[in-house]
């Protein structure tokens, strides 16, 4: 689950782990000289945007400019900083155009080529080719299971098993397969396996190395730029239908109630039967689709299975007092020339809420069985509200005359359970929503358990993804070393290898960079759905749209189309007004017009800034 609130990670450093040291980012600054995204001004000068952390837009005078044009990825000379290490947010750079290294031509970045993605694959560094060594080791990786890998000692084979993967059509990569069935004492057995990674991704590799420095996959529109080169990403290490595959599985049998009586975690060879997707799962399940039940065949009566299960887990996790936001995504949907054909919300339904359930039922057992192993294990943590960020979330609710969350909410999430049920179906609760989740701090990694808060879990890791996410691969070299000594229970033993005496410290550097990975990450995606939203609404100049209010600041509104687009109203494009911006309820109030979240407005669409990625509008009625 990815909870997109604000938070303030430790700084970026590389961190020397079991793997070999690798060459430094393209970007690194070398003798006062960087790399960045030219944005052009009218008056002739510009600004260079680099994607290092903390630093200001560089300043180009208009006579240091040169050959470079709007959207060119150019090396800057900075001519005022001789100690790069004290640039801070607040610092002013200039410098000078050294030359362009890559020509980006605007008309390119409609005409559905993948320009516009890779212009922001350079601009903010995303991770391009994979380095020689790195592909070399992924092309020696198998193209199938060997006989001796799926006989070898304390491998369980698992062929018979009936598993299915579920995921969207356009999925390539498949991690995790299921099954379920309900058992004649009204238990549910539940069957999650995991593709092996560790396996194919030796310690001291270039490939552990790369999956190190980069963290995760990273998910565009058009593309995905993997943690791991699609010989092992889609190939050998992808759970593919019909396929002999290494596995890690956790199975787990619930009580009709949804606690889990009792598990079992292993290594397995495994053969999926199905390869599945959501919208035909949910054809057959939500909508009795004949022609989609008879695509399931025979793993119909088994979805069925899981599909109760799903609202079984579910329960159990409100009861405990999980979270469920459940804010729609915006699904940016392609046409066969890669064009943006439509943009649309898309809300998780019952297949991907099966798959969801299943994968938090894994996650949560696996971090618990090996915290009780006292094993040093990367957790997934998410901090409940701190006592300032609850002080300004309990004056908007004061002013909004609803009852104040107790001190103690912070640490107790059926408090703000409670208030979200208090206001379901009020004018107020998406405010209270938006409020509540600024509350909150990002999910991250760390090397110490604590609760997750939106989940209500005491006990919570990735365990589930190891393809696109490097915390995972790491939770599986604590399974797989706890497994290879014989170890199934709470014995006190150490379950790592002699040699990795420096585990425990990596572990905890591990976290921290796969943090930081995942913030970039996100920061990343967004702006690739934002520049595919105005590449989609270009055309569309002078039209109007109905809308509502989906953020206030003292500078403007930002407004969200009906589909889910957003874009901003200025303040001086407001009606004429004295108006006042009251924070605390996150609303312009003026003496004849005031807007708050969730407003109805009727807009227009007045400019589209594909540099900026950036909608402007202006209201037209109410």
């Amino acid at each position: 689950m990815r909870k997109k609130t604000a938070k303030k990670h430790a700084k970026n450093r590389e961190v020397q782990g079991p793997g070999p040291k690798r060459r430094s980012a393209a970007n690194q600054p070398r003798d006062n000289v960087v790399q960045g995204f030219f944005m052009a001004a009218q008056a002739g000068y510009g600004f260079v945007r680099t994607h290092r952390p903390g630093w200001p837009d560089v300043f180009i005078p208009r006579d240091l400019v040169g050959p470079a044009q709007a959207c060119d990825w150019v090396e800057v000379g900075l001519s005022n900083h001789a100690d790069l290490s004290k640039i801070t947010p607040q610092s002013r750079i200039s410098g000078k155009i050294r030359r362009v290294l890559q020509r980006t031509d605007p008309a390119r970045l409609v005409d559905g080529s993948g320009e516009d993605m890779q212009l922001i694959i350079r601009q903010f560094g995303a991770p391009g080719d994979f380095p020689d060594d790195v592909l070399a080791e992924a092309a020696a990786a198998p193209q199938q299971v060997s006989p001796a890998e799926a006989q070898s000692p304390g491998r369980r084979d698992r062929r018979d098993l009936p598993l299915v993967t579920i995921d969207g059509v356009d999925s390539r990569d498949f991690d995790d397969a299921v099954f379920c069935r309900r058992l004649e004492n009204g238990n549910f057995f539940l069957s999650v396996q995991i593709a092996d990674v560790a396996h194919y991704v030796p310690l001291h590799s270039a490939l552990e190395s790369e999956a190190y420095a980069r963290g995760t996959s990273i998910y565009l529109p058009d593309r995905v730029l993997p943690m791991l080169p699609k010989e092992l990403s889609n190939g050998i290490c992808s759970l593919n239908a019909g396929q002999d595959r290494l596995a890690l599985a956790c199975d787990m049998e619930f009580g009709p109630r949804g606690r889990l009586v009792k598990h079992d975690i292993y290594q397995s060879v495994i053969r999926v039967q199905q390869r599945l997707d959501y919208d035909t799962v949910n054809a057959a399940l939500l909508d009795d689709d004949p022609q989609a039940q008879a695509k399931l065949g025979p793993a119909l009566p088994m979805l069925r299975d899981l599909a109760a299960l799903q609202q079984v887990l579910a329960a159990y996790r409100h009861r405990r007092g999980a979270l469920d936001f459940d804010f729609p995504e915006l699904k940016v949907y392609l046409d066969a020339q890669g064009k943006v054909a439509d943009v649309r919300r898309r809300r998780s339904r019952l297949a991907e809420k099966m798959i969801e359930q299943a994968m938090l039922a894994a996650n949560e057992c696996v971090a618990e069985h090996f915290f009780r192993l006292s094993q040093p294990l990367v957790f997934r943590v998410h901090e409940g509200p701190d006592a300032d960020r609850l002080l300004a979330l309990n004056e908007a609710l004061l002013a909004l005359h609803l009852e104040p969350l107790p001190a103690t909410a912070g640490d107790n999430p059926k408090a703000m359970q409670k208030l979200l049920q208090s206001v379901e179906g009020l004018p107020t609760a998406e405010f209270v929503q938006v409020m509540a989740l600024r509350s909150m701090s990002h999910a991250s990694y760390a090397a110490k358990r604590s609760l997750h808060f939106g989940l209500a879990a005491k006990f919570y890791c990735h365990f589930t993804s190891p393809i696109r996410r490097y915390p995972d691969l790491l939770v599986h070299r604590v399974i797989k070393n706890a497994l290879t000594a014989g170890l199934s229970g709470n014995t006190g033993e150490d379950l790592l290898p002699r040699r990795e005496k420096r585990w425990p410290a990596y572990v905890e550097a591990a976290a921290v960079q796969a943090s930081e990975r995942e913030l970039r990450a996100e920061e990343i995606e967004r702006a690739a759905v934002k520049l595919k939203c105005c590449l989609f609404m270009q055309d569309k100049i002078g039209q109007q749209f109905a809308a509502r209010v989906s953020g206030v600041t003292a500078k403007g509104v930002f407004v969200a189309l009906e589909n889910g687009i957003e874009g901003r109203i200025a303040l001086e494009s407001l009606p004429a007004d004295s108006y006042e911006y009251l924070e605390t309820l996150l609303m312009l109030r003026g003496r004849e017009h005031s807007y708050a979240l969730g407003d109805a407005v009727q807009v227009r669409l007045t400019a589209v800034d594909l540099l900026e990625r950036r909608l402007t509008f202006e209201e037209v009625s109410r």
